[in-house]
């Protein structure tokens, strides 16, 4: 493992429950963990909206940024899975494939690329039996490519 790749969910949901002012232990451990990356598609988003973690986005990260464009080859990997998988109906997997810049896919190929563990909240759940028109989930593609996945409190316990 190289390194971590934050997913977006990881951020805000610290910044709702771990207010910057009141947890900056929170805060400290995200910036003193070595090796702890931002793809640029989630850094978009952060910044997109003008609140306290654009700022602590914007001042800490922003030279620490991933560029997903630079792991073509294996987006379409991850996309050519989603499609002949016949997990997800189309109504599924055009939730990751219809916006270039929609950042759960390209988290997986730059991790993928770079042997990165992507830290995401989200839970390993994927089609049980029946075509999907839910959206992939970041640990269950992963997990096909052989992407290691880590939730928060899980990384935070590691230190």
């Amino acid at each position: 493992m190289n390194g971590y790749l934050v997913d977006s969910n990881i951020l805000i949901t610290s910044n709702r429950r771990y207010r910057q002012q009141y947890f900056p232990v929170v805060w400290h451990f995200f910036l003193q963990t070595p090796h702890f990356y931002m793809l640029d598609r989630v850094y978009n988003e952060l910044t997109s909206k003008n609140d306290d973690l654009k700022n602590w986005t914007k001042q800490n990260y922003q030279n620490k940024i991933i560029k997903a464009d630079d792991c073509i080859a294996e987006y379409t990997q991850i996309t050519q899975y989603l499609l002949a998988s016949n997990l997800w109906t189309a109504a599924g997997y055009q939730e990751w494939t219809a916006k270039y810049e929609k950042a759960d896919p390209w988290l997986i190929a730059c991790a993928m690329k770079n042997s990165y563990t992507i830290l995401t909240d989200e839970r390993s759940t994927g089609p049980n039996g029946n075509k999907s028109d839910n959206e992939p989930k970041i640990p269950f593609v992963a997990n096909e490519f052989n992407v290691p996945t880590m939730n928060f409190w899980t990384f935070f316990s590691r230190k």
